[in-house]
């Protein structure tokens, strides 16, 4: 089998080749794309990290399983489903306590979905990984149910944010906005965000800020808007020293920085010292994966509790993929999540 795929070509270059694609293995799964989309951390695997050219790109999508593997017994030829960004084997024991973004057995970076920016694409430990997607979550959400989505909430989640709490996000980009979304979602008290894109800043009002910033001045402005106090929980969402030293800076005594933010461009993220950290909490948060993730993920959609559709603002057929890494990069039109379809 031919697939037709999205491939690191070089630094900051892709470029569109034809892959093989074998049958599936033990416990695989071989998926037909009907929508994928280009991350953020894309961008860093193609930018700054040092994966090999040729390396078949995309971790998020959408699509019909094509092929079954011996083993795999959930899932049939014509089942609309989708996978977490990073697979499990479900066998370990960081697969058994529930973190299958954490996989011994697959391990990091290697249990990335790599491939979904092509016709088809392969899902290791698939029984563990994947999910049906039910009839009432349409394409869009279930491709961002695979990463962002699950991060977002991941980090509202792991900050523990309480019912009424203060909660400041450090920018609104896709991850951003997710987070943005889940705080308004699981009770949030006051949602700060920061964030200086028009675009962004019109959807961060949308899905539950109460308050947008502009960067330039956000940490006075929060203090000043907390009476000095801090926020009980900052998300910083960028990944940028000054972003996560402004987490600091504006998070209250006992209270918790939540970072979902990819330091791929920074070999060193300096901590601050002195009166801006003591006595704080510290999160960081890789996407929470597997298939009970995905599902519920799938439920508060499916609830009308969470409506994301307004983060995808571009759409491209799967051989402009390429295109769509320049316009992510640059920031074009106000993009944000742009929906790849064959």
């Amino acid at each position: 089998m031919k697939s037709l795929t999205c491939v690191k070509a070089g630094e900051k270059q892709v470029e569109m080749r034809e892959l093989d694609i074998p049958e599936p293995g033990p416990g695989a799964v071989v998926v037909k794309t009907l929508m994928a989309t280009v991350c953020g951390s894309d961008m860093h695997f193609v930018d700054e990290m040092p994966l090999p050219p040729g390396t078949p790109m995309g971790h998020e999508a959408v699509g019909v399983v094509e092929a079954v593997g011996p083993g795999v017994t959930s899932f049939k030829p014509g089942d609309r489903v989708a996978a977490s960004c990073l697979v499990g084997c479900g066998a370990c024991d960081r697969c058994l306590e529930g973190d299958i973004q954490l996989c011994y057995n697959f391990g990091m970076p290697f249990n990335l979905l790599f491939g979904c920016q092509g016709q088809y694409f392969t899902v290791r430990g698939a029984e563990v990984s994947m999910a049906k997607v039910p009839d009432a979550v349409d394409n869009e959400h279930a491709v961002l149910a695979t990463d962002i989505m699950s991060t977002g909430f991941g980090a509202i989640e792991r900050g523990n944010v309480r019912a009424g709490d203060t909660v400041a996000i450090f920018a609104q980009g896709p991850v951003g906005l997710c987070a943005t979304a889940a705080a308004r979602t699981l009770g949030a008290g006051t949602i700060i965000t920061v964030e200086s894109v028009p675009e962004r800043v019109a959807i961060s009002k949308k899905l539950g800020a109460d308050v947008v910033l502009d960067p330039a001045n956000a940490a006075a402005e929060i203090m000043k808007m907390t009476n000095n106090r801090g926020v009980d929980v900052a998300v910083e969402a960028l990944g940028h020293q000054a972003t996560f030293e402004n987490c600091c800076a504006v998070t209250r005594p006992a209270g918790t920085i939540s970072s979902v933010g990819v330091y791929g461009a920074f070999p060193v993220l300096n901590m601050p010292t002195g009166g801006s950290f003591i006595h704080r909490q510290l999160v960081t948060t890789l996407c929470p994966s597997g298939r009970p993730r995905l599902e519920k993920m799938f439920a508060l959609v499916a609830s009308g509790k969470v409506n994301l559709k307004a983060l995808f603002t571009h759409r491209l057929k799967l051989t402009d993929a390429p295109k769509a890494y320049d316009m992510f990069r640059e920031r074009k039109g106000g993009v944000l999540k742009i929906a790849i379809e064959p």
